[in-house]
């Protein structure tokens, strides 16, 4: 039992290690385009909080004041269905920001192990990484994962905005200002769903072998090819575990 709970922390540190390996190991533009995403990923954030929260930021008249709530009012002396739609805000927020992790830990996964390359076909990356059939199976569990939680993310979002637009509508409408704030903010991550069902049907129900592609460049990017810089270092481990092998195993 000691052993097990040994092995679970040790292989656990052992991950640790080879995450800060493989970033310590990129190139200095995989490393940039890291960083670029992470940047983008915060203000996406940003974006999908207003997005989401429409009980808190979608301007509503408040009848005992006569005026448009405050913050502190949308938290105030609420009714059961005030509070059930607060609560299903803040649910569809995080499943938005379980998808960020696993867009982010995918886009991590693409930029340290591959490489987009115009001298290879767009949808070549199964036949360019055949030497490499870890990576193929690795960026598949990525895309279903993608698949998976885009999916769970639009229903909640769209249940969200149904709850949302009956407390608004029905209780507390402010006039066109209600309006116009809801529908900006639904509008600021419309477009970024959109974009995720497309590539996720392109990675994994229109293509008839997995495709790599990113879903943070403002660009469509296909990754064909594998990384220079990780197969150098895959190539030097293999060769380090040769060396270490006895001679007597070897002959």
């Amino acid at each position: 039992m000691w052993t097990a709970i040994k092995n679970f922390f040790t292989c656990g540190k052992r991950e640790k290690l080879e995450r800060r390996s493989s970033i310590s190991d990129m190139s200095k533009k995989d490393q940039q385009d890291l960083v670029t995403g992470v940047f983008f990923s915060i203000i996406e954030g940003v974006r999908i909080s207003m997005a989401t929260l429409f009980s808190i930021f979608v301007p509503q008249y408040c009848y005992e004041t006569a005026a448009t709530c405050t913050l502190q009012e949308n938290f105030s002396n609420l009714t059961p269905f005030n509070e059930f739609v607060i609560f299903f805000n803040f649910l569809s927020l995080g499943f938005f920001a379980r998808l960020m992790y696993v867009m982010n830990k995918r886009e991590a996964y693409l930029i340290s192990h591959l490489e987009e390359s115009r001298d290879h076909a767009y949808n070549s990356f199964v036949d360019n990484l055949k030497p490499f059939p870890k990576v193929i199976t690795r960026v598949n569990d990525h895309n279903h994962l993608l698949k998976k939680w885009t999916k769970i993310t639009l229903a909640t979002y769209v249940l969200n905005l149904i709850f949302s637009c009956v407390l608004i509508f029905y209780y507390f409408y402010d006039g066109f200002r209600s309006v116009t704030t809801l529908l900006a903010n639904v509008l600021l991550v419309s477009g970024k769903l959109h974009s995720l069902i497309t590539i996720y049907k392109e990675c994994v129900e229109k293509a008839e072998r997995p495709l790599a592609l990113s879903v943070s460049k403002t660009t469509q990017v296909s990754y064909n090819v594998i990384d220079p810089v990780y197969e150098k270092r895959k190539k030097d481990e293999t060769e380090k575990q040769v060396e270490m092998i006895p001679t007597e195993s070897k002959v």
